[in-house]
């Protein structure tokens, strides 16, 4: 079975079913651990890589997918679905804080403010001897 949008804008299942035939051009899986996910209101672009061990903070990009915001959240409501049965089946999955995760940030870039002066530090320019 397919997904499909409906007149009044609503997703379901089609009654067709689906073939799948993988390109040659695709054939070759690829490991990734490293998805950076970029979007604006007319789509995403998901970039799969990998981490560089020898160049800490690389990631080599190696397939990169672009897709609507639905096909984004239909995607995502798929990924949520298989974890759920995957986990319903064998358990639920260990997750640890991916190495660069708290250096790094996925998706929008949200507005940073301006850092604020430490309290035991005198705010202003820096002065000293001339």
């Amino acid at each position: 079975m397919g997904v499909m949008e409906g007149r009044d804008g609503r997703v379901r299942m089609s009654e067709l079913p689906i073939r799948v035939k993988v390109q040659e051009s695709a054939s070759q899986v690829v490991y990734t651990d490293a998805v950076l996910i970029n979007g604006n209101p007319l789509g995403f672009v998901l970039n799969f890589g990998q981490w560089a061990p020898e160049e800490p903070g690389l990631i080599r990009v190696y397939s990169r997918v672009g897709m609507s915001p639905n096909h984004l959240k239909l995607l995502a409501q798929l990924l949520a679905s298989n974890v759920t049965a995957y986990e319903e089946k064998f358990g639920e999955m260990a997750v640890s804080e991916d190495r660069a995760a708290s250096a790094h940030h996925i998706g929008f870039d949200a507005p940073t403010a301006a850092p604020k002066p430490s309290p035991d530090l005198p705010s202003g320019p820096a002065t000293g001897p001339a």
